[in-house]
């Protein structure tokens, strides 16, 4: 009888001892099978990786359950990357871009209404929310308000005679513009060539035609599509513009070989102080140039630079047209793998999806608008950091009259969106580039642009 009892008891041990293994192991492999959401980014201010990984960490804990896995991509090469992974229908689940036609017309871009409730929304200011849509879909969550614009070297515009706090207060119109840069444009005390102008005409696709973009907004040409989806681009307004530009060029107010100047140069000019003015320009500019200034100071920055005392600056409009500022939001778009291949539903991972994609945005999320300068999408992030900017008196009064004449996007049909795009890829970049460098004159161009739009309006 005692064997028996001891048999039993012996049994007993090894049955608990087993289960306890087992469970042990179950929660292992639970903690290690978490749906994982993939976010690609960009080294959008230097304190976003501390400011992201904070904000992952904080998730992460309170929701065991999902692991972000984030990848910081270069401005230079991150958007060839992506539509390489939207083409092959791999992208990540969220990206750091606005939505756009021709990402909706994969398919792939998912409308976070379905997985987010309006009372998540309305933490998020209407007006913000109206750039992260196409066609009235809401593709999206911004992270912060932003604005392009030109600013310029105090100094130098105050040695050139130009009235830099009259022109922040009134704006400027296409003639003044000209006649101001052209005080700027001669050889300075060292003997190099000093630029009125200079803006970026390489760097990318996605960089290289946007002084145009701007110039064309501040000429009545907002969009390429309007709302009543027509395409503006077949307006003389655009011959009138790129004559603009490229008398900016002929005349030595910009260089000529500015369709090779990438964003990186063009500050080489500023900090060297061969450029008095330099677009584009953000807020932020206060933020970097400052710390280069710091460079200069103790000895670490190239050879040449100098300390740059910057001053925002109005982009100059045609005097019959009404100003534009350049602007709007960046955040993160979502998305859906064309064949999705997750431990869970592809519905319950997108939920998922959806959680990170608000985290990343709100609250606390508000810190990198604050390092930016830049305004807050949320209320709860405008309550969190509005206390906590920095930025010179005259600059953040013209920031905000700025964000005054940011236009709301026009929705649009995104098959009309679509042509429009391949339009500026297959035409406007590359003959836009040859203009620059003269190879091409602006009648030309504008013959090109006319004789591609209406084969691709044909089209069906």
């Amino acid at each position: 009888m005692k064997n028996n009892k001891r048999i039993f008891i012996m049994a007993l041990s090894v049955i608990i001892s087993t289960s306890m293994f087992l469970g042990c192991g179950s929660n292992k492999t639970t903690s290690e099978n978490r749906d994982i959401v993939k976010v690609w980014t960009f080294p959008v201010e230097k304190n976003y990786k501390k400011n992201f990984d904070n904000i992952k960490k904080e998730f992460e804990n309170k929701n065991p359950n999902i692991k972000i896995d984030v990848e910081e991509l270069s401005w230079q090469e991150g958007m060839k990357k992506f539509d390489t992974a939207i083409n092959a229908g791999t992208p990540p689940d969220l990206m750091f871009v606005v939505p756009s036609a021709k990402y909706v017309q994969t398919g792939l871009v998912v409308n976070i209404e379905k997985y987010l409730d309006k009372k998540q929304l309305e933490d998020y200011y209407t007006n913000t929310l109206e750039y992260m849509k196409v066609d009235n879909k809401l593709y999206g969550l911004p992270l912060y308000m932003k604005i392009h614009t030109i600013g310029g070297n105090k100094k130098l515009l105050e040695e050139s005679g130009v009235n830099w706090k009259k022109i922040q207060k009134e704006g400027w119109t296409w003639d003044e513009f000209k006649q101001a840069t052209k005080k700027g444009t001669k050889i300075n005390s060292e003997g190099k060539k000093q630029y009125g102008f200079v803006f970026h005409g390489a760097g990318g696709s996605s960089m290289s035609a946007e002084l145009l973009d701007h110039m064309l907004a501040n000429n009545g040409l907002v969009d390429a599509v309007n709302d009543k989806n027509e395409y503006t681009y077949l307006n003389s307004k655009f011959l009138e513009t790129i004559k603009f530009i490229k008398s900016l060029i002929d005349e030595g107010v910009m260089p000529k070989e500015s369709n090779q100047i990438t964003p990186q140069k063009r500050m080489e000019y500023l900090y060297t102080e061969q450029a008095m003015i330099i677009g584009k320009a953000m807020p932020y500019y206060e933020v970097t140039i400052g710390d280069n200034n710091l460079k200069v100071k103790n000895g670490t920055a190239p050879k040449g630079q100098k300390e740059v005392d910057f001053v925002l600056l109005p982009e100059p409009h045609n005097k019959i047209e009404k100003p534009v500022s350049s602007g709007g939001v960046d955040g993160y778009t979502m998305y859906k793998q064309k064949s999705y291949k997750g431990d869970i539903s592809q519905e319950d991972h997108l939920k998922n999806t959806a959680k990170v994609l608000l985290a990343l945005t709100s609250g606390k999320a508000g810190a990198s608008a604050q390092v930016l300068c830049l305004p807050q999408v949320t209320k709860s992030g405008e309550a969190m950091w509005k206390d906590k900017y920095t930025m010179k008196s005259e600059n953040k009064l013209l920031v905000d009259e700025l964000f005054k004449n940011v236009p709301l996007p026009a929705q649009i049909s995104p098959e009309i969106a679509k042509k429009a795009s391949k339009i500026k890829d297959e035409v406007i970049i590359p003959k836009y580039s040859a203009l620059l460098g003269g190879d091409i004159t602006p009648e030309q161009m504008y013959n090109s642009l006319k004789e591609k739009a209406l084969e691709i309006f044909k089209e069906k």
